[in-house]
């Protein structure tokens, strides 16, 4: 089966399309000197290895599937636009300068290879752990962050990231289907979710503000500072979820409360990065059955972090 690049986040790009004319205004009033430290995205994907895309809040995204593996999880085959793939997101910090935000999946044999090449090219790692519990072939999630010259960091990413089976070359192909009545799912959630390779996806952010205390920056939400929700279709009204709640401290124990009546299985809680505040946890989670009860599972989750219903 062919897959395609996720378009993520549609209709967060409208809001990113008029945001780029603003800071093209900006950039083109702005002192000679500002001018010159603007920063070419266009060198950034050439870095990388692919266009970037400009998203809600100034972010600018790569992401690769990891269309090389078949994953079986809990009896499900799962699909790549669950998170089996890599991401890089990269936000304008100072004039030429960017931080970056990532993860990517990876095998136990690709770890220390990947952990290493980041390493040497000063990408830092800020968390290992697993996203799911039954899978076969067995898989990590590495966590990953840095922040200066994004062209570089760029070709940091593109090396780390040629240690894996990923392919790195993949375009954008044809738009799979959600076999689910995605509008009822939006009304439970209380959002409108996504079409990521054939997954309904959610992009809930978190309702306070987080802040980057290295960088200096408060994240735009689609950097690590929102709740991610993923319904992959099984057929006949059925799915899959799994994704990751993001939550402050006081929020964890409400939320898990809430997801283990719905019988819902939490699979990790823990930290993606180092340097936020507030601290942030997140807690990733598994369940099969009727998608719209699903759904409503999830949304009592979101219902303890006071998701807002747009």
């Amino acid at each position: 089966m062919a897959y395609r690049i996720p378009l993520r986040r549609r209709a967060a790009r409208v809001a990113a399309g008029a945001a780029a004319i603003a800071v093209t205004v900006t950039m083109t009033t702005g002192a000679a000197a500002g001018q010159a430290r603007a920063i070419d995205w266009n060198a950034v994907g050439r870095a990388i290895g692919q266009p970037l895309t400009t998203e809600a809040g100034g972010v600018h995204t790569a992401e690769w599937l990891r269309t090389d593996l078949h994953v079986v999880n809990a009896g499900v085959t799962e699909n790549p636009g669950m998170e089996l793939n890599a991401e890089a997101s990269f936000h304008q910090t100072t004039p030429g300068k960017a931080l970056l935000i990532g993860e990517v999946t990876l095998t136990g044999a690709e770890v220390g290879k990947v952990a290493d090449r980041l390493e040497r090219g000063g990408v830092q790692i800020t968390a290992l752990h697993k996203h799911i519990q039954d899978e076969t072939p067995r898989l990590w999630w590495m966590h990953y962050w840095a922040q200066g010259d994004p062209v570089v960091i760029a070709r940091t990413v593109h090396a780390a990231l040629a240690q894996t089976g990923i392919p790195l070359n993949q375009r954008e192909g044809k738009e799979h289907p959600v076999d689910l009545n995605t509008a009822q799912l939006d009304r439970i959630i209380g959002t409108r979710g996504e079409n990521e390779n054939g997954v309904q996806v959610y992009h809930i952010p978190v309702a306070q503000k987080v802040v980057d205390t290295r960088a200096h920056i408060t994240l735009p939400y689609l950097m690590e500072a929102s709740t991610m929700l993923a319904f992959q279709p099984l057929g006949g009204g059925r799915a899959a979820i799994n994704g990751d709640f993001t939550m402050t401290a006081d929020e964890v124990n409400p939320v898990i409360k809430a997801l283990r009546a719905h019988g819902v299985t939490i699979i990790e809680l823990h930290n993606h990065m180092l340097y936020e505040q507030p601290r942030l946890f997140y807690m990733h989670f598994w369940k099969t059955g009727d998608a719209a009860t699903l759904a409503r599972d999830l949304r009592a989750g979101l219902d303890q972090v006071h998701a807002p219903r747009r």
